[in-house]
């Protein structure tokens, strides 16, 4: 942050007030996670202790997978744990208590339930995927154990259910009670950093109108974070003192911000064509034509905004709005009947005003924060997802097919402890379907549980045996190693890895209510569940298909049937959900398939070609619906149909033959007659703008969503 940068300059001429402002800001908060983490987790084994639970290492691993250092985190992860915990234990008695004799509809009806909440784990965000993977592996931990004893089955779901409950209450009470630390805090930093980043990009006039490699690091900035600050708004709802309104206030600035990317993106992309082209005279008409907007960003002060600076700076969008247009209307006297410039000066006409609503949106909220009383009302829009059906099918067949492959590990040998192998790879396939890379969280969890295994040895064979008495004496004795666990979960390379520890430990240290320890066992399970994370990592190598030109190929596919849908679906579709859809579909393909730095620069220029023209296609179709049948001009459906034509199966001469209907009705539009009556006016106006648009971007083939021999280069 701007203003962090300036406490810290000022703090030169005294070292120690800029260490320890340094160590307040960066370690102090990781040593109070950690001892916020021991207090938990000791609790927690102290509560189930006391209450004489079967398993109170349940209670204590709940804390660590609960916790998180910000309490929005610790409430939403509860609150789908919980959820996910009911489910499984609710579907672990029905499943046990009707198939419990049948081994053939048990594994049948295993099978699809793991399947089920897999796939279901994959399609939905946030924490709402936890509640799903619960949902799988509890009827592993609850149905397995009691396949040859089915009348246990109530005990175990009981217990099971009681000390992930104890485990919650502990995380919760400590995190909230603890010196807190607000998830909404860190949305409003998030919010003002890139507030800060959209004005400073937009007033360098080089950013704009440089070649994408030579502008600033501000630039590659500007399309980051819209899916994970929407995940962080979600989860601050959890918060006690969440505030209803100011969350929409973040919503709204996180789809404005998403409309000013696209926006910033299709004008440098134009403009890039335009200096590849060496069109100086155009150039120097759109610098022009831009300058207006640098002026009136230059007068913002270089700290964090205040409401009275907005304001002016919100005053000054409004003279850059005149002077633009005055601009405007001066240089389509030489370019007027040029698609490119009518592009370009519609986009930067379109950057401005977008970046005024996005400016009075940040007003209001700063005027909400300070006063409570917010400057304008704001409806309600909704971040809307897409997951692809196909990868959702690959996560259900990984998720079955490992159960299935594990339970004929278990028939094949009739090895007492392949039950915990059968659980293990589950988990490995639930948890870790998600990430970028599952076969090297695969790798980091293995080695997390090798070292896991070799500290509960330690622990069970010599540490509780000779120095614990009573469950003091057990907490100090854990205590290091729970500080241990809770520094490796805030370091960004390790979650897995702590993930395995953390599993594995709690799996095999005996903290049972009476010391109990067989070495035998021990082995048995220890080596049980380390086959368990090599099957659930076979799954990961054996149904994970996806290159790098698959999965561009799937990507060119999904967007171009988007703007198919477009065409000839509803007109009521919101640009916001163009928006966010597409931005999430591209960041779950950038994550699960493969794509290097390239490609996935490739792919979001393809989804920003896909939001142009769909939100192009939807604006004329608006527009027509509207005009008054004698001004309707001929040919427009015709050229939707090509385009709609084009988009299902992209040919070399299906492009010519759009380009070639786009530019006869451009060219039947600026000679025809148009109304006086001012709102057809802008309707034909409209019409004008938003083909001339679709055309330059067509013209543009880099970055269109089409597959070619060079993409995955």
């Amino acid at each position: 942050m701007r203003a962090n940068k300036i406490v810290l300059s000022e703090l030169k001429i005294f070292p120690w007030q800029r260490t320890l402002h340094e160590w307040l800001s960066i370690d102090a908060p990781v040593l109070v996670y950690m001892a916020k983490v021991i207090i938990a987790a000791l609790l927690a084994l102290w509560i189930a202790m006391k209450l004489n639970m079967p398993d109170p290492r349940t209670a204590i691993f709940t804390v660590f997978i609960v916790m998180q250092p910000q309490s929005g985190l610790v409430f939403a992860k509860s609150y789908y744990r919980v959820l996910g915990t009911i489910a499984g234990v609710g579907i672990s008695l029905v499943i046990v208590g009707m198939f419990s004799q049948d081994p053939l509809w048990f594994i049948t009806f295993f099978a699809l339930w793991i399947g089920l909440t897999t796939a279901a784990g994959f399609k939905y965000r946030n924490f709402q995927f936890y509640g799903f993977v619960l949902a799988g592996y509890t009827l592993c931990i609850v149905a397995l154990p009691v396949i040859e004893t089915p009348l246990d089955v109530f005990d175990i779901a009981v217990s099971r259910f009681s000390e992930v409950i104890v485990g919650i209450m502990c995380a919760t009470v400590v995190s909230d009670v603890i010196f807190p630390r607000r998830l909404l805090d860190s949305l409003i930093s998030s919010e003002q950093e890139r507030f800060y980043n959209v004005l400073t990009t937009l007033s360098d006039p080089t950013a704009v109108f440089a070649a994408f490699d030579d502008t600033n690091p501000s630039v590659s900035r500007f399309s980051n974070g819209v899916v994970g600050l929407n995940a962080v708004r979600v989860n601050s709802s959890f918060e006690s003192g969440a505030d209803r309104k100011e969350r929409h206030h973040y919503q709204h600035l996180n789809h404005e911000y998403m409309n000013l990317s696209t926006t910033f993106h299709s004008l440098k992309s134009i403009i890039s064509a335009i200096k590849d082209r060496e069109r100086t005279e155009l150039l120097s008409a759109l610098e022009r034509l831009y300058a207006p907007i640098v002026s009136a960003l230059k007068t913002r002060p270089d700290t964090v905004l205040t409401p009275e600076d907005l304001n002016r700076v919100l005053s000054e969008l409004l003279e850059a709005k005149k002077g633009v247009q005055r601009e405007y209307e001066y240089e389509r006297l030489a370019f007027e009947r040029e698609d490119e410039f009518t592009s370009a000066a519609y986009l930067i006409i379109r950057l401005l005003n977008e970046l005024y609503n996005h400016c009075s949106t940040y007003l209001s909220l700063l005027k909400h924060r300070l006063s409570g009383d917010a400057s304008q009302s704001l409806r309600v829009v909704q971040f809307s997802t897409h997951t692809d059906n196909v990868l959702v099918g690959l996560a259900a067949l990984r998720g079955s097919g490992v159960l299935l492959l594990t339970m004929l590990f278990w028939i094949w040998t009739a090895w007492p402890y392949a039950t915990l192998t059968i659980t293990m790879a589950v988990v490995i396939g639930l948890l870790l379907g998600t990430l970028p890379s599952p076969l090297d969280g695969v790798k980091d969890f293995f080695k997390g549980s090798v070292i896991a295994l070799i500290v509960a040895a330690v622990y069970d064979f010599y540490l509780i045996p000779a120095y614990t008495s009573d469950l003091l004496t057990l907490g100090l004795l854990l205590a290091p190693t729970l500080a241990f666990i809770g520094w490796m979960t805030t370091k960004p390379k390790l979650p897995i890895f702590s993930f395995g520890f953390v599993f594995m430990f709690m799996s095999q240290c005996a903290l049972d209510p009476f010391y109990k320890i067989e070495p035998i066992k021990f082995l048995e399970s220890s080596l049980a569940a380390l086959i368990g994370v090599i099957f659930g990592g076979l799954a990961y190598l054996l149904v994970n298909f996806w290159s790098c030109s698959l999965t561009q190929k799937r990507v060119a596919k999904i967007l171009r049937r988007q703007i198919v849908s477009v065409c000839e679906g509803a007109l009521n579709i919101e640009r916001s959900a163009l928006e966010s859809t597409g931005r999430d579909l591209v960041q779950q393909f950038s994550t699960q398939g493969r794509l290097n730095m390239r490609s996935s620069r490739l792919v979001f220029e393809w989804l920003l070609t896909t939001l142009e023209i769909g939100r192009a296609v939807l604006a004329i179709r608006r527009s027509l619906q509207r005009l008054y049948l004698q001004y309707q001009p001929p040919g427009i459906d015709s050229v939707l149909d090509s385009i709609k034509n084009y988009f299902e199966a992209p040919t070399l001469s299906g492009r010519e033959r759009v380009l070639m209907q786009l530019h006869t009705s451009l060219q039947t539009l600026h000679e025809a007659q148009m109304p006086l009556e001012k709102a057809q006016l802008k309707r034909m106006q409209t019409l004008i703008v938003e083909m001339a648009l679709i055309r330059t971007v067509l013209l543009n083939s880099s970055t269109f969503p089409v597959l070619t021999e060079d993409s995955c280069r």
